[in-house]
């Protein structure tokens, strides 16, 4: 399934579609369990991928009692070193995203390079679609975990 990443929607829309309050939306991103595309009037626009991870944050809290703090660390997880091209493994190795398990990498503060004059929302690792069914193929799929799997599985054959 491929989402549109054109910020387009304004947050009471998705808020409505969402069946919570603006006031929710934005703790999310507070919170930093999401982030917002800002047009120059200061108006949050959204994007479909943006909706489906808010559809997935709500699944999360109200399916499967987990509450933000939860959220964000199981977010942390998403390896950025795997999805983004440009981060190296010397630059993960002194990245604060890849050595903090309390925040999403997009949700981090000083960021190192690659990342550090980049705008997160566009960053492949914030645009990388995830739903509440795949996040843990993502960590799984695009770390070492893959190759160590697959090394296991072949060293025993």
């Amino acid at each position: 399934m491929t989402l549109s990443t054109e910020p387009i929607l304004p947050i009471g829309v998705v808020a409505k579609m969402l069946d919570v309050s603006v006031d929710t939306v934005r703790i999310y991103e507070k919170e930093g369990l999401i982030l917002t595309a800002k047009m120059p009037s200061g108006h949050r626009r959204y994007s479909e991928n943006d909706l489906e991870k808010l559809r997935c944050i709500r699944r999360m809290i109200t399916e499967k009692g987990l509450n933000i703090e939860g959220i964000k660390r199981l977010c942390s997880m998403i390896p950025c070193w795997g999805i983004n091209p440009d981060c190296t493994q010397e630059y993960y190795e002194q990245c604060a995203a890849f050595h903090q398990v309390s925040a999403p990498c997009w949700a981090v503060e000083h960021k190192s390079s690659p990342c550090e004059d980049s705008d997160c929302y566009h960053c492949p690792v914030y645009q990388t679609h995830f739903d509440c069914q795949n996040i843990k193929s993502l960590v799984h799929d695009r770390t070492y975990l893959k190759r160590l799997f697959q090394d296991v599985h072949t060293s025993g054959q």
